[in-house]
This record gives C-alpha cells, sequence and structure tokens, in this order.
C-alpha cells in the first residue's frame, strides 16, 4: 500500500499544479470561503514548501509541479470510472463514517480524511488489499468465502421489518411472532441485529459517472453486524432482499465487477 496524506492547502496546490483548477477553487471555498486572491497566492506558496519538504514536487519551467509519480492519485479525486463508499455507523449510532474506493485505469485508491476532515489520505491499493481494509472499516470478526442466500424479503418487507424493529432496542413478541411465522426461526437472530441497532445498517455502495461526471447509483448492499458475524443483504433484480451472512464472494462482485485491479 502506497499512501501520500495531504493537508487542505497542500490539495488545493496539488490540483492547480495539474491544471485542475475547477477542482481546487471548489476545496478553497468550502473550507475559505473569505480567502483573498493575494492570501491563496501566499497560501499556495506556503504549501508548495511543505510539499518541497515531502519530496514531492520539482521545478518545471520556473514553476513547481508535482511529481509525476504522485498525478495519478490527485487525477483519480477529480475523475474515476467508479466508487465504491464504505460507511458505518459509530457504536453510540450518533454519527457516521466513509471511506471511499475509486476505480480508475485499473488501480483501485483508498481516499479517506483524517482531523476533522483536515487531511486527505489517499492510498493505491492491490486487490488483496481492498478487502483487508474493509474487513477492519466494518471490523469483520470473521468473513467466509461465500454464503447461501438464509431467507428472502420483499422490498416492502423489509420495509415493514425495518419500521417494527426502528422503534425500541427490545423486540416486542408480537413482532418476533409476526416475523418467525413468516420466515422461520433462522430470522430471529437477523431481527435482534437491527433491533440493538435501531434498525440502521452499514452500507458499500456502487456508484458509476456519466459523461458531466455526475454520480449514478449503481448498487448497494446493507450491513448489518451480529454477535458473531455479520448479515448481507442484497437487492435481486425484482429488487427484492436477498439476506447472507457476510462473505468474500459477494464483495468482490460489487467491487470489482471482473476488473483486474493492480497495485
Amino acid at each position: 500500500m502506497n499512501t501520500i496524506q495531504l493537508s487542505i492547502e497542500e490539495l488545493i496546490f496539488s490540483f492547480y499544479s495539474e491544471g485542475l483548477f475547477e477542482q481546487g477553487i471548489s476545496i478553497k471555498e468550502a473550507y475559505f470561503p473569505e480567502l483573498q486572491d493575494s492570501e491563496l497566492k501566499l497560501m499556495l506558496e506556503f504549501a508548495s514548501r511543505s510539499l518541497l519538504a515531502k519530496d514531492m514536487i520539482k521545478e518545471v519551467q520556473n514553476q513547481y509541479k508535482l511529481k509525476d509519480e504522485f498525478t495519478s492519485y490527485i487525477h483519480t479525486l477529480n475523475y474515476t470510472d467508479y466508487t465504491v463508499k464504505a460507511s458505518k455507523h459509530q457504536s453510540d449510532l450518533s454519527s457516521e463514517e466513509s471511506i471511499s474506493f475509486h476505480f480508475r485505469n485499473g488501480e483501485a485508491y483508498l481516499h479517506n480524511t483524517l482531523y476533522d476532515n483536515q487531511v486527505h489520505s489517499i492510498s493505491k491499493l492491490s486487490e488483496e488489499e481492498i478487502l483487508l481494509v474493509i474487513s477492519s472499516f466494518f471490523q469483520f470478526q470473521t468473513i467466509n468465502k461465500q454464503s447461501e442466500v438464509l431467507f428472502q424479503l420483499r422490498s416492502e418487507e423489509f420495509e415493514e421489518l425495518l419500521k417494527d424493529v426502528s422503534t425500541s432496542k427490545s423486540i416486542l413478541e408480537s413482532v418476533i411472532h409476526k416475523w418467525v411465522s413468516k420466515k422461520g426461526n433462522i430470522i430471529l437472530d437477523f431481527l435482534n441485529s437491527l433491533a440493538i441497532r435501531n434498525g440502521k445498517m452499514d452500507s458499500l455502495l456502487n456508484l458509476k459517472y456519466d459523461s458531466d461526471n455526475k454520480p449514478e447509483l449503481m448498487d448497494i448492499y446493507f450491513i448489518i453486524p451480529g454477535k458473531t458475524e455479520c448479515w448481507l443483504v442484497i437487492r435481486d433484480q425484482n429488487l427484492d432482499l436477498n439476506i447472507q451472512m457476510i462473505n468474500e464472494l459477494s464483495i468482490n462482485k460489487l467491487l470489482f465487477n471482473n476488473k483486474v485491479i493492480s497495485a
């Protein structure tokens, strides 16, 4: 895993260095909306010095430019073939945390932010490393190679179930009886896992981009931590839900789409 970490100022400089001015201006407006042009110029000078100290830039025709080995990291933040975003709730369910995997030209990059979004970390990964990062992020205790479909729920059933378990961490006996009578005892642990989290689920989203670089949702997996293993909820072609245990085969299908990833 090869990683670079950039402050907001360094990231803006990097976008400008690569001629990606729209992206640089967008970040500048988000973090420093009151910054004047003279102040921006001074900030970029400071950023270039810190990047010099990191040995990440070179002088080309009296201008500082990113070294060639780092340009792909920046261009991946500007344009990517598709992105898989992993999101999880904190243990107290008060907030969410996310990381993104960007896939471009047969390469994969992990992008996440540190220190209250003040530092951007971008890592180039191999296929094997991606699965390790996902397992660590979601804190999977175990992960099977594959899993059978344990039971199925129609889309409207799933919405009804989520409503039933979202009101309290302890499930009413009437709710348990209702769903066990429909799906059998196999659904009981699933109900308890969802109820503990008030129906809140973690997720993996697959996003592709149109010609205007706007994201389009292609697929979504829901992940629910259980006592010893995690549940995986996958929509089929009819938008109904297949419930499995977390497994490598299903995650790889969402991640790679039969693409070859190089590190």
